[in-house]
């Protein structure tokens, strides 16, 4: 029999808050964080399929074209880390294909990535970037960073905490630890509560709120700067894909399809829901 969990922030009890694609989510009495219980392995799920769209019912439609109308969104979170972070050596957890990265090379800054996807990992070296295949606690402690980014990562692994604590031992004084993550206490989360389309068992295991993920970072070590909704733009493809992800309507998988072979993939939309949050923490010494 499974044991109840508890918060990894803050150590309250836990009570079953819903059941999705076979997994139970659990909600914290005490700071609200939600969260699978028990942890699934994700190395299985971010294969070839993840990022080309074959993997049906997660994943991307096609990573790097699926990225492309999110460049002014990297550009502005390359303008926060400008102004807060002390140096341009960077290190990007969940590099995946390298696209940020990319981005952010030609931005002038050194950059350095982990990957949990071998596929992935590999994309990425054929770029000419630095990325190796493993987790964060695969970076050698040797290394330093001035900045260490999770962009749409920390929902994804088993120990956030563990995390957090990996990136404070592995930047530079002064340095940042960049985080963006769905924002479960966002009006847009609440008003759909276990209807909200970012809960998506096994893909997104942690649910965080400003507040709790607040109270994680003080916990290990950061003072947060910066908690702020950053836009982002996303393809009729990949809009289409995370409907049927979502609602299971064999209608949104036609269209996904259509727009994959047709000038449809060209079109992108703007859309801020504000169920985002970006957050800059600075390592406290």
């Amino acid at each position: 029999m499974t044991s109840t969990p508890t918060c990894t922030v803050c150590g309250a009890h836990a009570t079953e808050y819903a059941v999705k694609n076979t997994h139970t989510l659990y909600r914290c009495t005490g700071c609200g964080l939600v969260f699978v219980f028990p942890i699934p392995d994700p190395t299985e799920l971010y294969s070839e399929g993840y990022f080309t769209g074959a993997s049906v019912h997660m994943g991307y439609a096609n990573y790097d074209a699926d990225k492309e109308p999110m460049i002014p969104t990297f550009e502005t979170y390359l303008a926060y880390i400008d102004r807060f972070a002390p140096g341009k050596r960077l290190l990007d957890v969940g590099a995946a294909t390298g696209f940020f990265l990319d981005i952010a090379r030609r931005k002038g800054f050194v950059v350095s990535g982990v990957e949990l996807s071998e596929y992935a990992a590999t994309c990425a070296t054929q770029k000419g970037l630095s990325v190796i295949a493993g987790t964060l606690q695969d970076v050698p402690r040797t290394e330093q960073f001035d900045t260490v980014t999770m962009l749409d990562v920390i929902e994804h692994v088993g120990d956030p905490r563990a995390e957090c604590v990996r990136a404070h031992t592995l930047l530079a004084p002064g340095g940042v630890l960049i985080i963006n993550a769905p924002d479960i206490g966002s009006l847009y989360a609440r008003i759909l509560g276990k209807r909200w389309h970012l809960i998506v068992p096994p893909e997104h295991l942690f649910y965080f709120n400003r507040k709790n993920i607040r109270h994680l970072l003080e916990q290990t070590g950061y003072e947060v700067c910066l908690i702020t909704t950053v836009g982002k733009r996303f393809t009729l493809q990949l809009i289409f894909k995370t409907l049927f992800v979502w609602q299971k309507l064999k209608v949104w998988k036609w269209f996904s399809d259509l727009c994959a072979r047709s000038w449809l993939r060209h079109i992108w939309l703007p859309i801020n829901l504000g169920d985002n949050m970006f957050v800059v923490a600075r390592k406290r010494a």
